[in-house]
């Protein structure tokens, strides 16, 4: 489609919009204290209508770039660097979030949308602190906002007009990375939420047992969204990018996984609060340090400080704009909850070290200290960069031998964790549930080591704790429909089973995400302990054997699409019969060859090619790189990752009203505090 003088111009309505948003923006920050000022309270109650209308505004914005991009309107610098005449309609849209000036404004777009619904939710449920909290997140959007349109506006515009496009990055031509970078984003901002409640109560004194239930919701939420973003990613990297992993501790994938780490620490935390009226301090430094950790991600993409595949090329003075509000937001909200932290005191100790609050708390070292180790890692080369301008690196090494013995705790926590009861556990009832989970563990580790000796020790110790933590889960729900059947004889195992599960959907979606983990940690052992690879130059009618396959080389046609042209491989297994079409694709307008990997998966091993470059052969005839792997046990990371955004679906269906009713009975005014 030709742009027209319509599509020509109405990028700059968008761009009028978004500049009314940024100033609307600031007004939302600002109403509150100039109610106090003004001593108009009334004045308190525009910052909702001021929210949706950024929303709106902002909307309006992005319908312009995304139309933009459908036109062809390559008058648009984002739209001619990232999109051309060829590109598919499914990566026209895409493209918004394909280079930093799009991605940038997408996450301003999320940030409006949950502040929106902010809006809605709290003029019911806590209207009194409504305003403060909207004035937070109004503060957060002008400051993306500041930097979106002072420093990498999507609305630049181009004269004389190209003709053609440079195209979107090739690599991120596939559905993965499709959804990958607006789920992240999704997890990220949504963080932003808890940390506007926190500051919000800080501020205004509010008892955090009012709220505590409330951004439990909203973190459950973004750590769904960050978690399926992180999976996504890995499942991307590992069918796109053609190296036979998924993971590689590179720095933006560590951007990632810290506020994973803290937030769900976040998460376990939150339920000690509601359940023991503990850690009141402690839940609001993980609100703060999980949102602070989703900016940093935000500061390592876009500030040039690292080269990743994953990082947008800018110019130095965004990285300054985003290193400088980073700073900001952490001195502020640092400084009010050292300045205000006393005022949300716990009601209650732990009271004894063996009770399932002591274990949380030792949760919450845990996950934080594994987020520390991660930051330290990634962080320090960037430090040493810039103190004398050396170039180290801090790879896979470091990361797996810091990070395994810390994964062990964490699964030792998670099996025993649920079978200790809260205040304190008797010890006889303890060894009693802990019998068959351990003998389970036990098990699982020796025959690990029968059947796959020789094996490094970490493969037994890790199925043993799988093992062990299976056990938990089997225990906890075997004992309460045995519970169950006790008080409804008339029940069947089967109906006992679901009405506990149904009835109980919080604790049960926890366990289910659970389960998750342990199918992921399943996976990380099978990949780690085992993979095979073989890279062999093969030309028509050559094997190659590995892993108990055989697989013969038929050789090799070429085809065109539309934005690009491809070699395709066909290798055939002798003897299973399945064949693999990898591909190595040359997309024109970039000049840019990508690796396509061909996988054929089953549950218990995935065989995976790549073709490389072209070789001479005897007689003329071309000979090919083929890599080929064995990876045991991966699709278990798949189906681990899809088990728990289940769970978070389970849990989120259980709707605790007990927080709203406390909040929505609360009459203490919003800016009480002095």
């Amino acid at each position: 489609m030709a742009p027209n003088g319509l599509s020509l111009n109405l990028i700059e309505l968008g761009h009028f919009a978004a500049i009314l948003a940024f100033v609307l923006a600031c007004i939302q920050g600002l109403t509150p204290a100039a109610a106090r000022l003004l001593r108009r309270p009334e004045l308190s109650g525009l910052t909702a209508n001021l929210a949706i209308a950024v929303f709106v505004l902002t909307s309006i914005g992005g319908a312009t770039i995304i139309y933009s991009f459908l036109t062809n309107n390559f008058s648009v610098l984002v739209v001619a660097s990232h999109s051309n005449t060829h590109l598919p309609l499914f990566y026209k849209v895409a493209a918004l979030w394909g280079g930093h000036r799009g991605s940038l404004f997408l996450w301003i777009w999320i940030l409006t949308f949950f502040t929106m619904v902010l809006a809605f939710d709290g003029q019911s449920r806590y209207p009194e602190r409504l305003p403060v909290i909207l004035a937070v997140q109004g503060w957060l959007v002008a400051g993306f906002y500041g930097l979106s349109l002072f420093l990498s506006s999507p609305f630049v515009r181009l004269f004389p007009v190209p003709a053609q496009g440079s195209d979107l990055n090739p690599l991120l031509q596939d559905p993965g990375m499709v959804m990958h970078p607006p789920m992240l984003y999704m997890g990220y901002v949504g963080f932003s939420v808890p940390f506007a409640f926190a500051m919000a109560a800080l501020i205004t004194r509010w008892k955090s047992e009012l709220w505590i239930g409330i951004i439990r919701r909203w973190a459950l939420i973004a750590w769904g969204f960050l978690t399926l973003g992180i999976v996504l990613g890995a499942w991307w990297s590992y069918y796109v990018l053609g190296w036979g992993g998924y993971w590689a501790w590179d720095p933006v994938e560590n951007a990632s996984f810290m506020p994973w780490l803290v937030g769900t620490a976040l998460i376990h935390s939150i339920t000690v609060q509601e359940r023991r009226r503990m850690l009141h301090t402690w839940n609001i430094f993980l609100v703060i340090t999980t949102f602070s950790l989703s900016l940093l991600g935000t500061f390592l993409v876009r500030s040039g400080v690292l080269s990743s595949v994953h990082a947008f090329t800018v110019d130095p003075g965004q990285g300054s704009y985003i290193l400088a509000f980073m700073t900001v937001v952490l001195a502020v909200s640092f400084g009010i909850f050292l300045a205000r932290g006393r005022y949300q005191e716990a009601e209650e100790t732990v009271t004894s070290p063996l009770s399932r609050e002591s274990l949380f708390v030792w949760n919450n070292v845990v996950f934080t200290t594994a987020a520390g180790c991660v930051l330290l890692g990634t962080l320090y080369p960037l430090a040493v960069n810039a103190l004398n301008g050396s170039r180290i690196t801090v790879g896979p090494p470091y990361f797996n031998t810091v990070m395994m013995p810390i994964f062990f705790i964490m699964l030792v926590l998670m099996a025993v964790g649920p079978l200790v009861p809260w205040r304190k556990a008797n010890l006889e009832r303890l060894r009693v549930r802990l019998l068959f989970p351990v003998v389970l563990g036990l098990v699982s580790a020796a025959v690990m080591a029968v059947v796959a000796w020789p094996v490094y020790w970490t493969g037994p110790v890790a199925v043993g704790l799988v093992g062990f933590v299976l056990g938990t889960l089997i225990t906890d729900l075997v004992r309460a429909v045995r519970q169950r059947r006790q008080q409804h004889s008339s029940e069947n195992v089967g109906a006992a089973t679901w009405r506990t599960v149904v009835g109980n959907r919080r604790h049960y979606g926890g366990m289910i995400v659970h389960l998750g983990i342990l199918m992921v940690a399943i996976g990380l052992v099978g990949t780690g302990l085992f993979r095979q690879e073989k890279s062999v130059v093969m030309g028509p009618g050559d094997v190659v054997r590995i892993g108990g396959e055989r697989l013969r080389f038929d050789g090799v046609r070429t085809f065109k699409k539309a934005n690009y042209v491809a070699l395709q491989a066909r290798l055939t297994s002798l003897d299973h019969g399945f064949v693999l079409r990898p591909e190595r694709r040359n997309y024109g307008q970039q000049q840019m060859p990508t690796t396509n990997a061909s996988v054929n998966s089953n549950p218990l091993r995935d065989v995976y090619a790549v073709i490389g470059g072209a070789v001479p052969g005897k007689n003329g005839v071309m000979r090919y790189v083929v890599q080929v792997y064995i990876n045991p046990l991966v699709q278990f990371l798949w189906m681990g990752g899809l088990t728990m955004i289940f769970g978070i679906g389970v849990t989120l269906s259980h709707r605790v009203r007990r927080a709203a009713r406390a909040v929505a009975a609360e009459s203490v005014p919003a800016l009480a505090a002095k």
